[in-house]
């Protein structure tokens, strides 16, 4: 898989945002020193697909902000930073050779908590 390809994989993109937002509102940066600090750190896409993907990592509660427009500042929360270590695990379990007695095993680890969640 190309390099850039890799980069621009939802999961990594977000991952990389969440890491680099301030863990606490008294640190919030705004949306163009996050753009500029992201680039820095591999960052491919544009400003408006940022854009996108904190609108999206908003929603679901994984980053918080303060002001509104140009003024708004991000940071991350919680939540946010407990899901890169969803999505983290989840990209090593993916790239690693998985035996047939593994991928059962979180087949029903996975049923297991789809069962209590019901």
């Amino acid at each position: 898989m190309a390099a850039n390809e890799f980069a621009q994989r939802t999961g990594h993109r977000f991952n990389l945002i969440i890491k680099s937002l301030p863990t606490s509102e008294s640190g919030a940066i705004g949306f163009a020193a996050l753009y500029e600090k992201l680039k820095k750190l591999g960052y491919v896409e544009s400003q408006d697909q940022l854009s996108t993907d904190m609108k999206a990592l908003a929603t679901r509660g994984e980053i918080m902000s303060a002001g509104v427009g140009g003024d708004a500042k991000y940071w991350a929360s919680e939540k946010g930073r407990f899901e890169v270590r969803k999505r983290t695990a989840l990209i090593k379990l993916h790239n690693m050779d998985l035996t047939e007695e593994d991928v059962k095993l979180l087949e029903e680890i996975a049923q297991k908590r789809r069962s209590h969640l019901e």
